[in-house]
């Protein structure tokens, strides 16, 4: 977990985040996050529901499932985060959490993925050369559990 001030927002500066705390940091490579994004693969920061808010501005929201919504900003067209509703998840404060794109970070550098998930969707010619762990799906062994593999 990374607990430290992080700022971010829109490439416009119409909307603004604060998140106060990360719990995870990961490579996405899921069929839906791919077209969402039209990257190869997305990054994200698991932020819990009591660690993120808005400080400028009222993105526009996307439905992209029963339990999560996607969010944009209505301007520029910048992707900036999911929000989720799973009650019982580890993240869930206040029964939601959020997935943030860690490009929209102010300093992404300062965040690094710990682990893939989704990889039986990975794209054949996209790979990277880290030791971390790959997961089918999207069921995240906690960080402190986790030891280096590849599939």
């Amino acid at each position: 977990m990374m607990e430290e001030r992080f700022k971010g927002g829109c490439v416009c500066g119409e909307i603004r985040y604060e998140i106060d705390r990360i719990f995870d940091v990961i490579y996405c490579h899921c069929n839906r996050c791919r077209r969402g994004t039209g990257a190869p693969v997305v990054v994200t920061a698991q932020v819990a529901g009591d660690s993120f808010r808005l400080t400028k501005g009222s993105p526009t929201e996307y439905r992209t499932s029963a339990s999560g919504r996607s969010f944009f900003c209505g301007k520029c067209g910048t992707g900036l985060y999911g929000e989720y509703s799973k009650q019982g998840h580890p993240l869930a404060a206040n029964g939601r959490y959020f997935s943030v794109r860690t490009g929209t970070l102010d300093e992404p550098e300062k965040v690094s993925p710990q682990i893939h998930q989704f990889v039986e969707s990975r794209l054949a010619w996209f790979d990277t050369t880290d030791a971390l762990p790959r997961v089918k799906g999207n069921t995240l062994p906690h960080p402190t559990r986790r030891t280096p593999k590849s599939l």
